[in-house]
């Protein structure tokens, strides 16, 4: 995901973040060991000294995306993973923090274009897993 990342339409952006001591890279590496937990903007901001205003600017400067934005789309990303390893969906989405497997189906498809089970069945197809 994060090679997607820099690589990608945001890749100089990003660079640009993960500089020495960058508070931007700090927070997503922060997140990216904690995405079972629950994380606001304003923990966020706490954790690298900034108001949230700042830190959301911050933020949506470096990655292209507001910092739930970019929680939600590592989440979804790492529960795609975890289901594409052969864990169920609803495992996969706890495992990622969302405690409500509606809420996760729904943004799941959304990002996506197909809901979580669909997927994981395609994925087996096309990887010869019955």
């Amino acid at each position: 995901m994060c090679y997607a990342v820099l690589m990608g339409e945001a890749g100089t952006a990003a660079r640009r973040a993960f500089g020495v001591g960058n508070e931007i890279a700090r927070t997503i590496a922060y997140l990216a060991n904690h995405l079972n937990k629950q994380v606001t903007i304003d923990d966020l901001a706490d954790r690298v000294g900034m108001s949230r205003a700042v830190f959301h600017r911050r933020f949506k400067e470096a990655t292209t995306m507001s910092p739930i934005q970019f929680v939600k789309s590592m989440r979804l990303n790492k529960a795609a993973m975890k289901i594409a390893e052969g864990k169920t969906v609803s495992e996969a989405a706890w495992d990622v923090g969302y405690q409500s497997f509606s809420q996760f189906s729904c943004e799941f498809k959304r990002m996506y274009g197909q809901s979580p089970r669909q997927w994981s069945h395609d994925r087996h197809v096309a990887t010869g897993i019955a």
